[in-house]
C-alpha cells in the first residue's frame, strides 16, 4: 500500500477515535484553537542567519555574507513560546499535516505585519517561492513536505508563484536536529541538494519556505545551489529558530 495512502486513512481513523482537540487549552474542534492561537505574538526583531546578531529585516551581516548563502532571514514567532515549540513538533514529528494551518494563519500574520507596519514588502520583487524539500524516503515516512504545505498555503493567498520541481533532495543525510555542532551540520549537507530546473532562477528572486531554522546549515545549502543557478537573491522565511 502507498506510504501517503495509508497515512491519510490511519489519521482518518485517529480522528474518529481521538477527536481533535486543542493543544494550547484541550478544547475539541482545532489542534490550535482561535483563542490559543491569538496568543502567539510574531516576532519582531530581525537576526542575522549567521552570528543570530540583529540586523535590519534579518539581512545577513558583513562577516556572515562570506560564509552564508542566505541574504535574508525572517522569522515568524518565538520558539521559546510553548505553543509554537509545540505547534511544529506534532506538524514535524507527528506528522499532523493539519497543523500547517495554524501556523500559515501566524506567517500571514507576519507578512502582513512586514507590510503595513514595517513597510517592508517581502513580495514587492515578485519571488518564486520555493520550499526546502524533502528526501523521497523520508516524504514517504511523513507523507507530506511541511515547507510545501506552508509555502503553498502562502503562494495561494498572496497570489505568488510557487514551485516544487526547481530544488531537489539527493542525499538522506542524518537529520539536523540529531546534530548539535554546527561544523558538522554543514558537513552533513554538502552535495545534498540538486537543482532540477533552473529556467525560473535566471534573475529571480527566491523566497525559500522552511519550517524551523537552527544553525541555518540547511537553507544556506540551499540558497548556494539557487544562486549558483541562477537566483539573483535568496531570502528565508521560517515559523521559528531553535
Amino acid at each position: 500500500m502507498n506510504t501517503h495512502y495509508a497515512q491519510k486513512v490511519w489519521t482518518g481513523f485517529l480522528d474518529i477515535i481521538f477527536p481533535v482537540r486543542c493543544i494550547g487549552c484541550g478544547r475539541f474542534g482545532d489542534y490550535v484553537c482561535r483563542s490559543c492561537l491569538g496568543t502567539i505574538s510574531i516576532k519582531k526583531n530581525f537576526e542575522c542567519v549567521g552570528c543570530k546578531r540583529n540586523t535590519p529585516f534579518g539581512q545577513t551581516c558583513f562577516l556572515c555574507a562570506k560564509i552564508c548563502s542566505v541574504d535574508q532571514l525572517l522569522i515568524v514567532a518565538d520558539y521559546k513560546n510553548p505553543l509554537v515549540e509545540k505547534s511544529l513538533k506534532f506538524l514535524k514529528y507527528k506528522f499532523i499535516s493539519d497543523m500547517e494551518r495554524p501556523l500559515s494563519v501566524l506567517m500571514k500574520k507576519y507578512l502582513k505585519w512586514l507590510t503595513l507596519d514595517k513597510k517592508f514588502n517581502v513580495f514587492e520583487a515578485n519571488p518564486l517561492l520555493v520550499p526546502v524539500p524533502l528526501h523521497p524516503r523520508r516524504l514517504n515516512w511523513r507523507g507530506f513536505n511541511q515547507s510545501e504545505l506552508l509555502a503553498k498555503n502562502i503562494a495561494d493567498t498572496f497570489q505568488m508563484e510557487m514551485t516544487n520541481d526547481v530544488l531537489d533532495r539527493v542525499g538522506n543525510a542524518v537529520p539536523q536536529a540529531d546534530i548539535k555542532e554546527r561544523e558538522e551540520r554543514l558537513k552533513n549537507l554538502n552535495g545534498i541538494f540538486r537543482i532540477l530546473n533552473n529556467d525560473k532562477l535566471s534573475g529571480r528572486e527566491v523566497l525559500l519556505v522552511d519550517d524551523i531554522c537552527t544553525t541555518g546549515a540547511t537553507l544556506n545549502e540551499c540558497a548556494k545551489i539557487l544562486k549558483t543557478n541562477g537566483a539573483l537573491k535568496v531570502v528565508a522565511l521560517v515559523i521559528a529558530r531553535g
